[in-house]
């Protein structure tokens, strides 16, 4: 494999995507992508495909199969939204709402709410929280549990011992545009204190 070949190859294929391919045809084919390769596989995907185009095949030692699928559950087990047709049915329990990480949730004692600024309204799903978490704070996905994603912000359940970690790892750092804001959420009781103080 030749690097600054990939790298020549890259920056070519960024302009033509700027001059060249029908937007159209590119916005299906990325919906398409999207829908078929989890969220934790893309750059392996893109990866592959670049050296499918530059004519060298992935070869290695060892096969990147294992870890590859390692990230990746079964499909069927891990969508069954896909299955409802309607936005409607989508909605029809907790489990199932599209603004929520499905993950096991964490006891109250040993958990906090931390607050972020972004939400829905920049297009943020809670598996690219999950990621931005994992890769910024190096914290394990077992620390992290329910993700709720609203309109303008979201809400992220983390255990007690690393919301310290997060909160440094992810306050003020920009993401889709927007410098983050991470903290303790203020539970309803301490903004009923406050209104009436």
């Amino acid at each position: 494999m030749n690097e600054e070949n990939l790298r020549n190859r890259i920056r070519i294929l960024l302009d033509e995507i700027q001059s060249k391919a029908d937007p159209a045809i590119l916005n299906r084919c990325r919906s398409i992508f999207r829908q078929e390769v989890p969220f934790f596989n893309r750059s392996y995907m893109a990866a592959y495909l670049l050296l499918l185009g530059e004519g060298s095949g992935l070869t290695a030692e060892k096969p990147l199969g294992n870890a590859f699928r390692s990230n990746n559950r079964n499909r069927k087990e891990k969508s069954p939204l896909r299955e409802k047709n309607s936005k409607n049915a989508r909605m029809e329990s907790p489990a199932e709402d599209p603004r929520t990480e499905t993950a096991r949730v964490l006891g109250e004692e040993e958990s906090v709410q931390l607050f972020v600024s972004v939400g829905r309204n920049r297009k943020v799903f809670p598996r690219e929280i999950l990621a931005l978490i994992i890769s910024r704070a190096g914290i394990d996905r077992d620390d992290i549990g329910l993700i709720r994603v609203l309109d303008n912000y979201s809400f992220i359940q983390v255990r007690n011992s690393v919301s310290d970690t997060v909160i440094e790892a992810l306050n003020g750092r920009n993401f889709r545009g927007r410098t983050l804001t991470v903290n303790h959420a203020r539970s309803r009781k301490e903004e009923e204190n406050e209104t009436e103080q």
